[in-house]
């Protein structure tokens, strides 16, 4: 059986789930982002916290920010993508070993005597900025926010010696903020929300491109079945792109040339979605409907309740 996107002369799947930089679209308040993200870490400014429901694409966005990081020959980068770890000393093992370090199993104090070492070398010796991503921040512990907390005591008078980099779902910014000692030295909050429609739209349109089709992508959907896939996303980027995938899906299945509104459905359905049933506009917006006090649409009014129609009528 070939791939779906065959069918509709794609060379590659446009919608996969993963942050691959050769179908990342940036957009205007992403682009400030991640310049302020990598401004913040030049600048040696500490912590920078990056917050957002799931699928809003904290993912793609540290890894826009790790691209740009390691292109820079100052820089040396730390990457953990997820920090649920059990106790104290396996993260500061971890840390370490995102630095390539091969530290032995040692008591806390030994490890972070051993980190606090290794950057000094790197930061005040060498003259290299070293910064720490996080993803996943929000599964982190109280005893790993603590440890945290310390390695960002660690600086001479002029700089900072490690820059930390948290991403994480909308609980993270909670969580630190009942740490007053760690939000105090949060440099920077950054909270990545929807898209509007014709964002998605475009999104859309481009990963198709990206992936071998024409350059409008929404050639490839009937005129009001986009409108039902941005609807029924809510303009979260994941879902969006899932939900493409999934209607492109059915599209092939039944061999039709284009995506159809009942294969947007079905797709939805599947996934527990609800498209709207109004019509949107261009701008993803249902036509208003009339309403009375109650916001009820009020009934078509007959004759008899306009007075003056009825001389016409008894003629």
């Amino acid at each position: 059986m070939i791939p779906y996107y065959r069918h509709f002369g794609l060379e590659r799947d446009p919608f996969l789930d993963t942050a691959d930089p050769h179908f990342y679209r940036t957009t205007p308040a992403l682009a400030r982002a991640r310049d302020r993200l990598v401004g913040g870490v030049l600048e040696s400014r500490g912590l920078q916290v990056i917050v957002g429901d799931p699928g809003t694409g904290k993912t793609s966005l540290m890894a826009q920010t790790e691209r740009e990081l390691l292109g820079r020959d100052d820089v040396r980068l730390g990457k953990i993508l997820d920090p649920s770890f059990a106790t104290e000393t396996e993260f500061l093992l971890g840390v370490a070993r995102s630095f390539g370090l091969a530290l032995p199993p040692r008591s806390p104090a030994a490890l972070k005597n051993a980190l606090k070492n290794y950057l000094y070398d790197a930061a005040v010796l060498d003259g290299l900025t070293i910064a720490l991503l996080v993803d996943e921040s929000q599964n982190a512990s109280d005893e790993i926010f603590e440890v945290l907390r310390l390695l960002l005591n660690y600086d001479v008078p002029q700089r900072k010696l490690l820059n930390i980099v948290l991403f994480g779902q909308s609980e993270l910014r909670p969580r630190i903020e009942a740490r007053r000692n760690l939000a105090d030295r949060v440099d920077e909050w950054y909270e990545l929300g929807t898209l509007d429609a014709n964002e998605a739209r475009a999104l859309i349109a481009y990963r198709i491109s990206r992936a071998g089709g024409a350059a409008d992508g929404t050639a490839l959907f009937d005129d009001d079945v986009l409108d039902a896939i941005v609807g029924a996303s809510a303009g979260t980027p994941r879902r969006l792109l899932t939900l493409a995938h999934a209607t492109l899906r059915e599209a092939a299945a039944y061999g039709r040339p284009r995506a159809t509104r009942t294969d947007a459905e079905a797709a939805a359905r599947l996934r527990g979605l609800s498209i709207p049933k109004a019509a949107a506009s261009s701008n993803g917006v249902a036509p208003a409907q009339p309403a009375g006090e109650s916001g009820a649409a009020e009934p078509a009014r007959r004759w008899w309740q306009f007075p003056w129609l009825a001389a016409f009528r008894m003629r």
